[in-house]
């Protein structure tokens, strides 16, 4: 089985911006205590709205298939994928 892309051999990214980011990525980890404007997975799931409320602890990992995603406050580092951005049936 090959984990390549769970130990972030694809590289990632470190967002303090509240501008949109755009990419594929399997995790997401908060630096600081961070909001979300957007969170988009693939499939086009959004959580828009949703997680406006609630308060990500610095620290605490999110996982899943991401596309999208706005910040409102805080700091993150988002681990690149090699997904697709579609799902497949």
């Amino acid at each position: 089985m090959n984990h390549i892309p769970e130990l972030g051999a694809f590289g990632g990214k470190h967002v303090t911006t509240t501008t949109a980011q755009t990419g594929t990525w399997f995790a997401i980890t908060c630096f600081s205590a961070t909001v979300f404007a957007t969170l988009t997975e693939i499939g086009g799931e959004v959580q828009d709205g949703t997680t406006g409320s609630i308060v990500f602890p610095a620290g605490i990992t999110i996982w899943g298939a991401f596309t999208n995603f706005t910040l409102t406050s805080g700091s993150v580092r988002a681990y690149a994928s090699k997904q697709p951005t579609t799902v497949k049936a």
